[in-house]
């Protein structure tokens, strides 16, 4: 996805550590208790509140939607930059059919692979099971110099999915499932050799990361003749736990960093929609999250960490939503609505020097509201302004060291975005389509998690930000057999009304904001006799961005070329594929961080994976 869309950005931890960014709005490199400025959803069910990207493998899967922009009205809080919407295939009634993949991979000298087995399964004439199981072996890239050790970043993944799908009749029918992954990194993907290419560092310790993601789901869906009512209900466990290197540099005996994040996510939403003749739709519904979050945090030499904190919330949001689409004049329309959110939070915590205080809280309530005019003046063409806002509640969190330990509080942050652009080409057949589009965003009090130059984590408010950004993408069908993609993008985002702490900054850019993008990709697809020839490559830039506001965190990062090049050949119902990711073998450092109790130092690097093969084969029956 990221390789795709331009305006897709992320963080490069690793895999289920990442943070994932749309269209400019980033809030920090660091992982902490924030909500992530993106919600995610597979099918109906939200995915994370308050946690890093899980990362889901994408196998089995129909088609990803990216909604760029604030999605405040109908997705709440959480959704500052956008919404990505992953949509799986749904079991099929009445059909068995069953696929797979296997592959070997090769990332310099060291071996991978993945694997997948599918399979839908009919039961009786009312219902089905579809069945996805994966597993994915990354190779380490990155050799330990003090410990002696090679490719010592490798990471595996293990997941299945599973989904029943019962229909009682045309009208009436309950998907029901689960979704289970296992990520774990045996040690992070940072080197320590400052501007150096060289893909080593030296830790006293292994660094490892683990994220387990648990969710049960359910979804009721109904044709009411008038409307479509879906109601979807789904839980989700999701333990995260992080081992950092914090030996001072003078140091002699290692000193481990620990923190165990377990996050507990109770969701629901029930929402009817409806259209008319005449060109107008509405939906309305009601929603509500409960979220869970305890992280407790350890210190010490490795045989001997000494619990520092221990930090456990509850976050109640709850929101009645609607919006709709009327029809004016002249291939007019008004799209109008509102969200109105109701937020409670509990906050507990424990330190090394006994139990803190919180404050009470009290309950919040929150409108977000949104309005657009779109102009179809040709067929396939339409032009749109639009206005919409997005929301994060605030909260309680733990400052300061030893006794000197407190309880502060960061405020809510808000964005309000303008947006206008065209779209063309959207009919069948085209051989031109695309668009073009201008969004100005004003971000109050930005919130992010941060760390001390020593390492430890907090949250704070930046300040008042705004960002410019302007992108356009192009997509040429040349012939039936040949199409080219061309997408860019520019931004311009500051922090012009910092708070006090940061009024002596030097540089105010937002974090992790590149300051321009574009890639573009070639497909060629040929039949030679009875064999599909498919080729597809693409060449990307990223642009110059910033591991964090102001120093010792006003490191630069990105200004990168990312290449890939790929083949597929079709027999019938078997397929050898070969791909090569980072065809050039850049070692560009596309992220400035991996430790953030050495960061600060500014000799760390996290660079493009290298030049990386894969050879596969598939088959489908």
């Amino acid at each position: 996805m990221l390789r795709e869309l331009p305006n897709l950005t992320s963080t490069n931890l690793g895999s289920g550590r990442n943070k994932i960014f749309v269209r400019g709005i980033a809030d920090s490199s660091f992982n902490g208790q924030l909500q992530s400025t993106v919600s995610q959803y597979l099918g109906e069910s939200r995915l994370t509140y308050s946690a890093p990207d899980p990362d889901l493998a994408l196998y089995d899967v129909e088609k990803v939607e990216v909604l760029e922009g604030p999605q405040g009205t109908l997705y709440g809080a959480g959704s500052l930059g956008g919404v990505i919407r992953i949509l799986p295939r749904p079991p099929v009634l009445g059909e068995f059919s069953a696929s797979g993949t296997a592959a070997m991979g090769l990332t310099g000298n060291s071996l991978g692979g993945d694997g997948a087995i599918i399979a839908n399964i009919p039961v009786g004439e009312r219902a089905a099971v579809r069945l996805v199981g994966y597993r994915i072996i990354r190779p380490g890239y990155i050799d330990d110099l003090k410990r002696g050790l090679s490719d010592v970043n490798r990471t595996n993944v293990l997941g299945v999915r599973a989904t029943v799908r019962m229909e009682f009749n045309n009208r009436w029918s309950v998907d029901v499932g689960i979704v289970s992954q296992d990520t774990g990194s045996e040690d992070g993907q940072y080197t320590d050799g400052g501007q150096s290419s060289a893909l080593t560092r030296r830790s006293f310790v292994a660094q490892p990361f683990d994220n387990d993601y648990r969710l049960v789901f359910g979804t009721l869906r109904a044709e009411l003749g008038f409307a479509e009512l879906v109601s979807n209900t789904s839980y989700n466990i999701h333990p995260i736990d992080t081992v950092f290197d914090a030996t001072p540099p003078e140091a002699q005996t290692p000193i481990l960093f620990e923190e165990d994040m377990r996050v507990k996510l109770l969701t629901h939403e029930t929402r009817i929609s409806g259209s008319t003749n005449s060109g107008s739709n509405w939906v309305s519904g009601f929603s509500f999250a409960l979220n869970s979050n305890r992280i407790d945090r350890f210190l010490g030499p490795i045989n001997a960490l000494t619990t520092i904190s221990n930090v456990r919330s509850e976050t109640l949001d709850a929101a009645l939503f609607g919006e709709a689409t009327l029809p004016l004049w002249h291939n007019v329309s008004l799209t109008g609505g509102g969200r109105l959110s109701f937020f409670t939070r509990f906050d507990d915590f424990d330190a090394v020097a006994g139990d803190v205080a919180a404050e009470p809280t009290r309950p919040e309530f929150r409108f977000l509201p949104t309005a657009a005019l779109s102009w179809k003046p040709w067929r396939g063409i339409i032009g749109y302004l639009r206005y919409r806002e997005g929301f994060r509640p605030g909260a309680q969190q733990l400052t300061g060291s030893g006794n000197q330990i407190a309880v502060s509080r960061f405020e809510p942050d808000t964005v309000r975005a303008l947006e206008i652009g065209m779209r063309f080409g959207s009919e069948a057949g085209s051989e031109l389509s695309g668009g073009l589009s201008y969004a100005y965003s004003r971000w109050n009090r930005v919130q992010a998690d941060l760390v001390t130059s020593s390492g430890f984590p907090y949250v704070a408010n930046l300040g008042l930000a705004q960002v410019h950004y302007v992108s356009a993408n192009f997509a040429w069908a040349a012939t039936s057999e040949l199409s080219l993609e061309l997408s860019g993008f520019y931004t311009a985002s500051r922090l012009d009304r910092p708070t006090s702490e940061l009024e002596a900054k030097v540089e105010r850019n937002l974090p992790n904001v590149a300051d321009s993008g574009a890639r573009l990709i070639g497909r060629f697809e040929r039949w030679i006799g009875s064999t599909k020839i498919t080729l597809d490559g693409s060449v990307g830039y990223v642009g110059t961005s910033y591991l964090g506001v102001g120093a010792p965190f006003d490191i630069s990062q990105g200004d990168y070329f990312d290449t890939a090049i790929g083949g597929r050949a079709e027999f019938g119902p078997w397929g050898l594929s070969l791909d090569i990711e980072n065809l050039l073998d850049s070692r560009a450092n596309r992220f400035s961080y991996g430790n953030p109790f050495s960061v600060a130092g500014g000799n760390q690097r996290t660079p493009l994976r290298p030049r990386s093969i894969r050879i596969g084969i598939d088959a489908r029956f």
